[in-house]
């Protein structure tokens, strides 16, 4: 009875030209409408997904943003690579990636947190933002593999067929040295989204002006910024930078050949 009562009322105010979205959804609704209008406008024909976790960046794509083309994701924690290749299972155009994205090749120790969502190569610091003093606290540290964009590009391009992608860095303030490593590959990234920090939760992180300032060098320009949290005085903390790549709006009304 409640759903068809919800039903009519939805219908009823799409009518007018209205929506009603539950409080719940709020915070992420004008963040997929600019990624939904962004993916098709831009001609995006795979999503880079680097730092999964378990997958929640998926399910953002598939439910809210409605975005149905292939995804890589990348993440580096042994238990979430397990979680994340057994639902990729009901999702064939879900590929799974177990190792890290960054500056150089190689392995690293990584340290997975309390809440394993801040989990980061970085040495947590609360000092700033005390409301994750129990949470952004190393549990035990993970030897993981590590490669670059650049040397895994070319590959994943072979075997998808992509030609303009979506980069999604969240790596816990390691998303400069993602970008680090990937050089080569920026110039054939038709748009991105960064985690951009205004008050640091790891040591030697950068702050949201270094990465923005890094990126308007490589020529990407800002196309939106949505919060993702405050601490109790409501000081924003971190924040999504979605940017597109200038030299390629362009080319997004005709579809490139590879060589």
């Amino acid at each position: 009875m409640l759903k068809i009562v919800r039903d009519s009322v939805l219908k009823v105010s799409r009518s007018f030209g209205y929506d009603i979205v539950p409080l719940r959804e709020m915070k992420e609704r004008d963040f997929a409408l600019h990624l939904r209008e962004l993916l098709a406008s831009q001609r995006i024909d795979c999503v880079l997904d680097v730092g999964a976790n378990v997958g929640q960046y998926r399910d953002f794509l598939r439910d809210r943003v409605l975005y149905d083309g292939p995804i890589v994701s990348f993440e580096p924690v042994g238990r979430h690579i397990e979680i994340l290749r057994q639902r990729a299972r009901e999702d064939r155009d879900w590929h799974v990636e177990g190792y890290a994205l960054g500056a150089k090749s190689g392995a690293m120790p990584i340290n997975v947190m309390a809440s394993d969502q801040f989990s980061s190569f970085l040495e947590p610091d609360n000092t700033h933002v005390q409301d994750y003093g129990d949470l952004n606290v190393p549990c035990r540290t993970e030897l993981v593999a590590v490669r670059t964009l650049d040397q895994i590009l070319p590959t994943l391009r072979q075997q998808l067929g992509f030609f303009r992608p979506y980069l999604k860095i969240d790596t816990q303030g390691y998303d400069i040295e993602v970008l680090h490593g990937a050089e080569d590959s920026l110039p054939s990234i038709s748009a991105l989204q960064t985690e951009a920090s205004v008050i640091g939760i790891y040591k030697s992180m950068p702050s949201y002006m270094d990465t923005i300032r890094y990126l308007n060098e490589r020529g990407f320009e800002i196309t939106g910024l949505y919060p993702i949290s405050r601490d109790r005085a409501l000081r924003l903390v971190e924040f999504d930078c979605v940017m597109v790549n200038a030299a390629m709006v362009g080319q997004a009304r005709s579809r490139p050949r590879l060589a």
